[in-house]
């Protein structure tokens, strides 16, 4: 059993929350763990509870409280486990438990460690030990007690302990020259304590050190007016030398550059004047290009740039009552809910804002699916907590955040969208979820909708299943027969050679990978011989579902019997024939491993596994017996994309300017060709005269590249935003003068983006492969940054600081 203080109060027992009974039951539970293991006085705790008045009836309160405690902490008590114990002991109560079950005990023993490790002169153990007790704070302290009027005394000792931590780490930072990586969090801490003279020292220091001296200063005169209007106080000595020394430019006092280091790691600067410079990255010896060598360490996902991301925000807020104990069971409740649902969906939950308690969707990655996601979250903790007796009102909106990296635990997320879901949030009637157009629009069909009378919203009404596509048109399907003939080539090298094979599929979302699943399937029909597996997430569900197994296989599979009945299953399944296993989008990493175990149990049997991925910069190959080949889907041909235009917008041969636009911003991605289609039909049929030009950029194909440009590695991101901001065609040289990276590091993300399909070779430079992209890309940069790098650049010719629309 985990007990968690340093957040709302969370109670945690195999990874499961634990439900106390009654607001009194927390509140005495958490002050004897902020005093565990030491003997609480009953008076004391009495005051605790009713600091205003204590009522007749507390004692027996107390006693209650304590009763169905001890009955809870031995429930949660597992085999040879130490049980928490509550004892009554004169004056009052002792509550005994292992240091290790409570975050408040872990945080001072990793305080205490990291301060011994400075001590001792192990810098690097001292940050992360450091780093780690910071870690463990989740917010506000007791956050939902103190929502409920809690204001213990030790309560703001230890906010004053966690101050006085970060400051200790600042030091250590900025000790080592890295004042650009802590200035985001030392930023947002100094704002929320203008008072602590060395938090806001220790601000001017990295500001300094940053080249922006004039508001190093202002910082100290907010500082100073702060002191003198609330305490009236002047800054202390330590505070006024750091001014002059400022004033006086004493780089001896104020200057401290990076050391050098063997194995140096780049992170841009978090600078919000300029939050896209970064350090200079590794040197390379070459440029390597589409070698499909191991990427360096800097290539893994770590955002360190501020950056305009869209995305889906759910505002949730419970009708409360007067009474402060039953508004805390309320707010407890709506935090348990949400936390639980909103990690099943991988939302962000920035905490409340007033009355209303937010989950983002979106971040750190964009993905196509956000809004469904979201939609399908507010209607679930709608219903559980309406279940539970407890009236809420729900909002939902999209729109664009400024997200800031911090050194220490997760970026900060600022921007209108967040407040404008309060607002819609406090005013949705009760019961009801109220979205958005845009929201609506992109959570169709999976959610339906009724429309409402109030600013165009609608109200989400139910959950239903995706409605199966079509049977595509034959017609459609152009520009692939050399895949579809080789994937035929393949189920023929099986079946002469008896041994399994796996192939492959990858390829940028709508490149054409579940319609080249489909093609081969219905190819494969040609054959009765030849068993066909479909597999939709659980591979032995689906071995078990084939016709014709044996009972004993049949069991086997359904009671997860893995390799041996895989193989038992596999070996009936080839009795006349190959057998074919198809596996479209896999993203589960469950069934990656399943798939890789399938073919070492298939080993000896002409068993042919076709799958369907998207890249990803971390994918690491599955290690398997079975051989083993990756096909990457290239973009269509002009003329491919041409034919495909032909059967899905027939009759509009003559608009050839339409059609020549249309294939260009298509860049030969057949799920767009189709998109595209459907808009260029909508406005025809709306206004014939529209038809002579391409329509604007749709919004499905918007939300693919802004998922497509988030699964990027941070280094490639970089780059490819630097790239919007130089002219139509661009190299190596003009992006590095833009952003500022080492040029091998440029030449390598270039290269790299442009065998992903991103870019396209362009003489000897490069150009954008997607005009919608390059819009995308350069609306993630803030104004700031991008003004920064537009000085910067000192190309042949003017950067490009407009993207027409």
């Amino acid at each position: 059993m985990r007990f968690e203080l340093l957040g709302p109060f969370d109670i945690v027992h195999n990874g499961r929350p634990v439900v106390l009974r009654g607001s009194t039951q927390r509140a005495v539970l958490a002050y004897l763990l902020l005093h565990h293991n030491e003997v609480v006085a009953t008076s004391s705790l009495l005051s605790a509870l009713w600091p205003e008045q204590i009522p007749a009836t507390a004692r027996k309160m107390v006693q209650n409280a304590v009763s169905g405690l001890r009955s809870t902490l031995a429930a949660g008590t597992n085999p040879g486990e130490q049980e928490p114990m509550l004892l009554t002991h004169a004056p009052g109560y002792l509550l005994r438990i292992d240091d290790e079950q409570l975050d408040l005990a872990r945080f001072r023993r990793l305080s205490a460690a990291g301060r011994g490790a400075r001590d001792n002169g192990d810098t690097e153990g001292a940050v992360s030990a450091m780093t780690e007790a910071l870690a463990l704070w989740r917010g506000r302290m007791l956050a939902d007690l103190a929502e409920a009027g809690v204001n213990w005394p030790e309560l703001g000792t230890l906010e004053d302990e966690r101050l006085a931590l970060h400051e200790d780490l600042f030091a250590l930072e900025l000790d080592r020259g890295r004042h650009r990586e802590v200035l985001s969090a030392l930023q947002e801490q100094a704002t929320a304590n203008p008072n602590r003279e060395r938090l806001n020292a220790q601000l001017m220091t990295a500001l300094y050190r940053c080249g922006r001296a004039v508001d190093a200063l202002e910082v100290f005169r907010a500082t100073r007016a702060s002191l003198t209007d609330e305490l009236g106080l002047e800054p202390g000595r330590e505070l006024r030398e750091l001014e002059r020394a400022i004033l006086q430019h004493d780089e001896a006092v104020l200057d401290r550059t990076p050391p050098a280091e063997a194995d140096p790691q780049p992170m841009a600067a978090v600078v919000p004047a300029s939050p896209m410079v970064p350090v200079p990255a590794p040197e390379l010896a070459e440029e390597p290009g589409d070698t499909g060598e191991e990427r360096p360490d800097f290539w893994l996902p770590r955002e360190t740039e501020a950056e305009r991301k869209p995305v889906v925000a759910v505002g949730i807020a419970a009708a409360t009552s007067d009474d402060p104990e039953e508004a805390g069971e309320v707010l407890a409740r709506l935090w348990a809910v949400v936390e639980e649902e909103a990690a099943t969906e991988d939302a962000r939950l920035p905490g409340m804002h007033g009355p209303v308690l937010l989950a983002v969707y979106g971040l750190p990655r964009t993905r196509e699916d956000d809004a469904v996601r979201a939609v399908r979250t507010a209607l679930r903790i709608r219903d559980r907590l309406t279940e539970s007796g407890i009236a809420v009102q729900v909002s939902v909106e999209t729109g664009d955040v400024l997200t800031t990296p911090s050194a220490i635990g997760e970026e900060s997320v600022t921007g209108p969208v967040l407040d404008r879901c309060v607002r819609s949030t406090l005013s949705a009637p009760e019961g009801r979820v109220r979205v958005v157009e845009a929201v609506r629009e992109a959570s169709e069909p999976e959610v339906g909708y009724t429309a409402t009378e109030q600013d165009g919203r609608w109200e989400a009404c139910l959950l239903r299943p995706r409605p199966a596509p079509e049977p595509p048109d034959t017609l459609t399907f152009a520009g692939r027969e050399h895949e579809l003939e080789l994937l035929h080539q393949f189920l023929g090298f099986v079946e002469r050679g008896g041994h399994p094979h796996r192939v492959t599929l990858r390829g940028e979302p709508g490149i054409g990978k579940t319609r080249l699943l489909i093609e081969f399937r219905q190819l494969l029909e040609e054959y009765p011989r030849i068993r066909v597996l479909d597999v939709a997430g659980d591979l032995l569900a689906a071995f078990a579902s084939a016709p014709g197994l044996l009972p004993a296989t049949m069991a086997g599979l359904r009671g997860g019997d893995g390799g041996p009945a895989l193989r038992a299953a596999a070996t009936e399944l080839t009795a006349n024939g190959p057998l074919v296993v198809l596996a479209d989008d896999v993203q589960d990493a469950e069934l990656r491993t399943r798939l890789s175990w399938l073919g070492e149990a298939c080993a000896g049997l002409p068993v042919l596994i076709l799958t369907a991925e998207r890249p990803d910069p971390l994918d690491v190959p599955p290690q398997t017996v079975t051989g083993q080949t990756t096909i990457v889907l290239a973009p269509l041909a002009d003329k491919a994309v041409a034919k495909l235009l032909d059967v899905l917008l027939p009759n509009t041969n003559r608009l050839a300017r339409t059609r020549h636009e249309l294939i260009t911003r298509i860049g030969g991605n057949p799920r767009f060709a189709q998109v595209y289609a459907r808009a260029v039909h909508d406005r025809t049929t709306l206004s014939p005269a529209l038809g002579h030009t391409a329509p604007p950029t749709p919004a499905a194909i918007r939300r693919t590249l802004a998922a497509l440009l988030d699964s990027l590695a941070p280094a490639e991101k970089s780059v490819l935003k630097a790239a919007t901001l130089t002219g139509e065609f661009f190299d190596a040289d003009e992006v590095t003068e833009v952003c500022g990276r080492d040029r091998a590091e440029v030449a390598m993300a270039l290269g790299s983006l442009a065998a992903q399909g991103l870019l396209e070779h362009a003489g000897h430079g490069f150009a954008f492969r997607w005009a919608p992209l390059r819009e995308l890309a350069y609306q993630r940069i803030p104004r700031s940054a991008s003004t920064e790098l537009v000085r910067r650049f000192s190309g042949g010719r003017t950067a490009r600081t407009e993207i027409p629309a």
